[in-house]
């Protein structure tokens, strides 16, 4: 019964240890979010988010509405909260239509 519970102990860390290994940020026309969460974030709320995490893989899905200045952003937040970063995938979202952009 010892090791069976040993056992589940570390498989509960384990998968904790794997969740965070990598991470999700969504880069949209004014603000961002990680991962599944709600919570919109500018640039600073973005890298103090980051700092908590444990990750050294990065999947930025970036919205067509996005400026060059918000996927900046995140490049820095990203050298800022860790510096462990081995892989960063780029992946596009969103609809071409100007018009359903705000700040254009």
């Amino acid at each position: 019964m010892h090791y069976i519970l040993v056992f589940a102990f570390l498989l509960a860390i384990s998968d904790k240890v794997l969740a965070d290994e990598s991470v999700t940020i969504f880069v949209k026309e004014t603000s961002y979010s990680i991962n599944s969460m709600d919570e919109e974030l500018n640039s600073a709320k973005l890298e103090s988010k980051l700092k908590q995490l444990k990750f050294s893989l990065v999947t930025l899905v970036v919205d067509y509405c996005a400026g060059p200045v918000m996927v900046a952003e995140v490049y820095v937040a990203l050298a800022n909260a860790n510096s462990s970063v081995k892989n960063l995938h780029l992946k596009a979202s969103g609809s071409h239509e100007k018009s359903k952009c705000k700040n254009v």
